[in-house]
């Protein structure tokens, strides 16, 4: 018996795991973000920092000494701290990739609990169009490496979202409130706010045309009509150059828009992002930026990223048939082998076609 939301892994799927994170791993490196690997454990206020609300579904211990101590919720944030620890001195930008399992006790929104392992890249430092859109190809490169074939990346910004709130001086929240209302395209919810809080004309038109933005390769231009400030027309003009970026590299067909897309984290501030595959009800990959993250670890440098979920990627590969090739030597057969180890070994080291 183990615990709940935990799992045991088997061959020959865990073969599978190690093939797939080899090849992501390998195309981080190709793009050249160099793999760091931080603790398991952190301290509580490093997950406090970020102002999300992570730190509650944590497992909690204590040291010898009796400092508390929580198994990592985020590896981004882990990520971040250990920037700011030990590569605070270096030029910018940062590429930095990673792999490693994350610890939550209760289900988030995606429905997941329990251990589960994440490959991600982060490239801190950059605020450009051409940095976001830098995560978009990589991220596309990265899942056509292991063989995926159908998979979609859905683009987004809740920076557009924040833009057209921030106009309607809202209390936070009620602002929050609107954000969950847009999110879930709840249209009652909606005129709730609407009606309670005496929203013009104006506004209300705003936010229901927001509401009523639907995914896909016209939701970019739908945004554009809907842009009523410069910081609307400047998100979208940014989403624009992401998606020529995109289409340069050869990625274009593969991305749509979704502005009702709200991650689950706080901590996002501009571009989001999630992959999608046949077969997987939930995203194999999300990510996007978060200029303010840094801060709160005192280093306010712009930064975006994406994670991969290992096992859901592993679940679209298998479900599209498409199969792992793994790197196992293939077990070497001989017979009387514990009366010669010496012999065993010799062959072994020398490989199974002698």
């Amino acid at each position: 018996m183990i615990p709940e939301g935990m799992r045991d892994v088997l061959p020959p799927e865990a073969a599978e795991l190690r093939a797939i994170e080899q090849i992501v791993l390998a195309r981080f490196g190709a793009y050249g973000y160099g793999e760091v690997r931080p603790p398991a454990l952190e301290y509580p206020e490093t997950m406090e920092r970020t102002g999300v609300p992570l730190l509650s579904s944590g497992f909690h211990l204590y040291d010898e000494r009796g400092r508390a101590l929580v198994l990592r919720t985020d590896l981004t944030t882990a990520i971040c701290r250990l920037a700011v620890d030990r590569l605070r001195e270096r030029p910018l930008p940062l590429r930095l990739a990673y792999e490693g399992p994350i610890y939550r006790t209760e289900a988030s929104r995606h429905r997941r609990a329990g251990e589960f392992v994440q490959l991600g890249a982060e490239l801190l430092g950059l605020g450009s169009a051409a940095a976001d859109a830098e995560a978009v190809v990589l991220l596309c490169d990265v899942l056509a490496a292991t063989g995926l074939r159908g998979f979609r990346l859905a683009i987004g910004s809740v920076a557009f979202h924040r833009e057209l709130v921030a106009a309607l001086g809202l209390p936070p929240d009620e602002s929050d409130d609107i954000f969950d209302a847009l999110a879930d395209r709840d249209y009652a919810l909606l005129e709730s706010i609407v009606s309670r809080h005496g929203i013009g004309d104006e506004g209300a038109r705003a936010l229901q045309r927001a509401l009523d933005l639907s995914p896909g390769k016209g939701a970019l231009a739908a945004a554009r009509k809907l842009a009523s400030s410069e910081g609307m027309e400047e998100v979208v003009e940014r989403l624009v150059a992401v998606q020529d970026l995109a289409d340069d590299a050869g990625y274009g067909d593969l991305v749509g828009f979704d502005f009702g897309l709200m991650p689950e984290l706080d901590y996002y501030t501009g571009i989001v992002i999630e992959a999608y595959a046949p077969g997987v009800d939930f995203p194999v990959a999300n990510g996007g930026r978060y200029d303010r993250l840094l801060a709160a670890f005192d280093w306010p440098i712009p930064a975006v990223g994406f994670t991969i979920d290992l096992d859901r990627l592993h679940e679209a590969l298998v479900d599209e048939g498409a199969g792992v090739a793994t790197v196992a030597a293939p077990a070497l057969a001989y017979c009387g082998g514990l009366d010669d180890p010496r012999g065993v070994i010799d062959l072994r080291r020398d490989g199974a076609d002698r």
